[in-house]
């Protein structure tokens, strides 16, 4: 009878773990869509959401909190408002984020006189279109699949490369590039003659070996690569494509004052979960015994879960002072300033294991006066295995460094390697030129030749 209890137990407390880990790893959220679900399983759980008026209300709070800080983190909270109104701050494509690059090409052809077939086939192209918008299936596939002939295929995908935006449904990039330059009315025969033959060399900026090619003056090759470089190579770029994510939510905001920090937890955007006081009453007032037992399992599962959520938050606000303990340089000076800071460190610190960290960091973010970080960043990569942080946050210190100095570098007589190895070693980095060209292209930055302006 003993043994029988004790297995008991033991499966209910590995069932509350399971699900107090589930709820640790969410984000903001998850958990706001893990809340509404669990109001949907267990009766006895209610939810309320905010209403604008109160998010209002709490934002007005926390800007006079942000009055110190700069434009970037009050525009974070100035954002934060219902999401059927129109941000005109956006850009032209990110405008188009809530709009699916499928729905705008039906839209166009709706005023067409199609056929029920040509609208088959055009459903077709559509749905096969690859991750950039283009349409790499031969016609004679197109042909086979919709039951038409290969000459009424190529006259439907000519249509949809036809529409907008410019270069949807190319074969491939010079396509795309080329129809964009058809329906743009300020180039030439050269922007041209470039797509159509030499944009391998333009992809390695060759221009004066494009310039000999064609036996065009340098600074009308260098004008022409300008305006080719504008052109959008990826059509699909800026639609919405489906995966939904638009904006990082933090987690976390850590607000920094004269005399010290403020940590934010950012809960504001979930429901606020309550179990339902008409199923206490219930249970008070003696209801049927099979009712009772399974009105009480519920409550004690809507329990649990406010256990875990509450657990959550003191966990992440936990993490956070002890982020911001360590990593004060970083929140005063900013990115640069990151110490070496393990897992188990942060664990020991807090209280708990190293895994209760790893979870914890995951999918999380925070925001200060600087942007927006995983919290992961605050953990350098190799931190958690022994003796590796200081090499770690050194790589990112000479990273950020080299990156600083291009950037202000003279575009038209840009830094050779051994020119950037020589100035990092200036600032007291002792580095080699190999090391340098490592990290450049970790960096995805081109060399010195990639890099030269001719204008």
């Amino acid at each position: 009878m003993s043994i029988r209890l004790e297995q008991t137990q033991k499966q209910i407390v590995s069932q509350k773990m399971i699900q107090s880990v589930s709820i640790l790893q969410m984000s903001t959220q998850e958990l706001a869509d893990y809340i509404k679900e669990a109001t949907l399983e267990n009766p006895v759980l209610d939810f309320d959401e905010r209403m604008p008026e109160d998010k209002d209300q709490e934002r007005l709070r926390k800007l006079e909190w942000l009055a110190s800080l700069d434009e970037q983190n009050r525009s974070y909270y100035q954002y934060d408002r219902d999401e059927a109104e129109e941000d005109k701050g956006m850009n032209n494509i990110a405008g188009r984020m809530d709009e699916r690059l499928e729905d705008a090409l039906r839209l166009q052809l709706l005023g067409g006189a199609y056929s029920e077939k040509e609208m088959e086939v055009f459903e077709y192209i559509i749905q096969c279109l690859d991750s950039r918008g283009y349409f790499t299936v031969p016609a004679s596939e197109v042909a086979a699949v919709n039951g038409v002939s290969e000459e009424k295929a190529e006259e439907c995908i000519a249509v949809m490369r036809g529409l907008e935006p410019a270069g949807v449904c190319a074969a491939g990039m010079q396509e795309c590039l080329q129809k964009q330059l058809e329906k743009r009315g300020d180039c030439g025969s050269l922007e041209r003659e470039i797509v159509a033959g030499y944009m391998e060399m333009l992809g390695k900026n060759q221009l004066q070996a494009i310039a000999k090619a064609l036996k065009a003056p340098l600074t009308e090759v260098a004008q022409a690569a300008g305006r080719i470089r504008e052109l959008n190579p990826r059509p699909a770029q800026g639609f919405d494509n489906g995966d939904l994510l638009r904006y990082v939510i933090p987690d976390i905001t850590v607000v920094k004052f004269r005399d010290g920090f403020e940590i934010l937890l950012n809960d504001y955007t979930c429901p606020t979960l309550h179990i339902n006081k008409e199923y206490l009453g219930m249970l008070k007032s003696g209801c049927d015994q099979e009712v009772k037992e399974y009105l009480s399992a519920k409550v004690r599962q809507a329990e649990e879960i406010q256990e875990c959520i509450a657990r959550r938050s003191s966990t992440l606000l936990a993490l956070a002072r002890c982020i911001v303990d360590v990593q004060q340089d970083f929140f005063i000076r900013g990115e640069g300033f990151v110490k070496p800071f393990r897992l188990a460190d942060a664990a020991k610190q807090i209280g708990c294991h190293e895994s209760t960290i790893s979870r914890a960091l995951k999918d999380k973010h925070l925001q200060c006066c600087w942007g927006v970080y995983p919290l992961s960043y605050f953990f350098p990569k190799g931190v958690s295995q022994q003796g590796q942080g200081e090499e770690a946050v050194a790589s990112l210190r000479i990273k950020q460094a080299l990156a600083a100095i291009i950037e202000g570098e003279n575009k038209q007589e840009p830094y050779s390697d051994s020119r950037l190895c020589e100035l990092l070693n200036r600032q007291g980095m002792d580095i080699s030129r190999r090391t340098v060209a490592k990290y450049r292209e970790e960096m995805n930055i081109a060399n010195c030749r990639g890099r030269k302006e001719f204008l």
